[in-house]
């Protein structure tokens, strides 16, 4: 991966735009409390290569800490590392979009039915036409069963 930035650059950009949010930092993580939700900015480095790195946003259901394990958080996305203001923009609202119930319940219906109509079995045959039929989101291809029915019972 050909970063545009490095690791290093984007805490030194990130830092205070996390922190004038209310994030907290630990290590290469930062966290803030949302309501019923905790968002996460998590940098990792890359196994691979020093110079590569991901840049991971979370969401914690709060009553689901400890309950329903995910590293990343109960629901997360990987963002490119493109430009500072880039980076810090998506990952903004990406915590806005993702801190309301109501559209999180949506989107994992909306997921569902797209589910039933794409099972794995045929998503693994490469039967699926993605661009026909695309998924609402990408983001509960890795949620746990015990986060999908606890959104359900909203």
């Amino acid at each position: 991966m050909d970063n545009m930035l490095t690791e290093e650059a984007l805490i030194e950009y990130i830092k205070p735009i996390l922190k004038s949010k209310g994030f907290k930092k630990k290590g290469k993580c930062w966290s803030k409390v949302n309501g019923k939700f905790t968002c996460v900015f998590f940098i990792q480095g890359s196994y691979y290569d020093k110079n590569d790195y991901y840049i991971r946003p979370g969401i914690f259901i709060n009553e689901l800490i400890g309950k329903a394990a995910d590293y990343y958080g109960h629901i997360f996305t990987e963002i490119p590392v493109t430009s500072p203001d880039e980076i810090a923009a998506t990952s903004l609202a990406f915590f806005d979009e993702w801190t309301n119930m109501d559209y999180i319940k949506k989107m994992l219906i909306d997921f569902i039915e797209w589910d039933k109509r794409n099972p794995l079995e045929k998503r693994r045959a490469g039967e699926v036409d993605y661009v026909i039929d695309p998924p609402p989101t990408k983001l509960f291809f890795a949620i746990s069963t015990i986060v999908r029915d606890y959104i359900l019972k909203q």
